[in-house]
């Protein structure tokens, strides 16, 4: 029961402590809103590039042309034993001459086209192991792959990341400078107050606890406010991003974006983190006890 009450206290000192700081409470709130607005955006771009990239790398195939005279069983057969090797499947230059005659008005002539054979990786990263092992087989004349558009836009989030990460950090240090100021200046305010609490021999949770709090809830506060903007451009350009995946990529799976959700809690965990964890450290710099 005594725990309970000096809990309750705790939770009532530091909404005192929230109506003492005044503006400084709106310039913690605003700053630590926009790193974290400016986090979970780039979270979400980041992660939801990965997953485009992944599904895209699960489509590329490595074309195999044979040379005329192997038997394109056997050499499905000797391509499947690599161990990056996922499927191999077998196009006979009989089955693409029909389809091409099919498709085109082409002349009568003879077959030109060769035995190919579509062959997939087990993952994005390996297709380019297999496509260099398939090249040096002596029965491959040429092979084909299209990895240059994936490894683009694989280059391109590492930049976003390495960006938003970096202005994240910046803003969270301009934060954390700023909750320690107003943390400070609440704790020489009661300067006098603590030094009887702490001679009266009052725990350090009492002490210390609403000025941990105080910065929790600014970065809770804070967390809430980057959410809704979030959520607010996710329901605005949501329909406009994912018709223009599906445009650029049809075959693609249209729930390739990065849980909100997820996003969400990643915020609301990293804005308790710092506001809690600044001013656990300036009362922990400032408070003796």
């Amino acid at each position: 029961m005594r725990q309970l009450r000096i809990f309750f206290r705790v939770i009532i000192e530091t909404g005192i402590g929230v109506k003492r700081s005044g503006w400084s409470n709106w310039l913690v709130v605003s700053i630590l809103a926009i790193a974290l607005t400016i986090f979970g955006g780039i979270l979400q771009v980041t992660m939801t590039m990965k997953n485009v990239v992944t599904a895209w790398g699960s489509q590329l195939e490595v074309s195999a042309y044979l040379k005329d005279g192997y038997q394109p069983k056997r050499v499905a057969r000797e391509i499947s034993q690599i161990p990056e090797v996922q499927l191999v499947e077998i196009v006979t230059k009989d089955v693409a001459w029909d389809e091409m005659k099919s498709t085109f008005k082409v002349a009568s002539l003879a077959n030109p086209l060769p035995n190919t054979l579509h062959i997939r990786a087990s993952n994005p990263e390996a297709v380019e192991a297999v496509a260099a092992k398939v090249k040096l087989l002596s029965a491959v004349e040429n092979i084909r792959y299209p990895l240059k558009v994936a490894r683009k836009i694989n280059e391109f989030r590492h930049f976003i990341e390495i960006a938003g990460f970096a202005i994240t950090a910046a803003l969270s240090a301009a934060t954390l400078t700023v909750i320690g100021n107003t943390i400070h200046l609440l704790i020489e305010s009661r300067q006098r107050e603590i030094e009887i609490l702490s001679l009266m021999g009052v725990s350090p949770f009492y002490i210390k606890g609403p000025f941990v709090l105080q910065g929790a809830a600014y970065g809770a506060g804070s967390a809430a406010v980057a959410i809704l903007v979030l959520a607010a451009v996710h329901l605005y350009l949501d329909p406009y991003i994912t018709d223009q995946l599906v445009s650029l990529a049809p075959f693609l799976p249209k729930n390739l974006e990065y849980g909100m959700w997820q996003t969400f809690g990643v915020m609301l965990g990293l804005g308790v983190l710092v506001g809690a964890g600044g001013s656990a450290w300036t009362s922990g710099k400032y408070i003796k006890i």
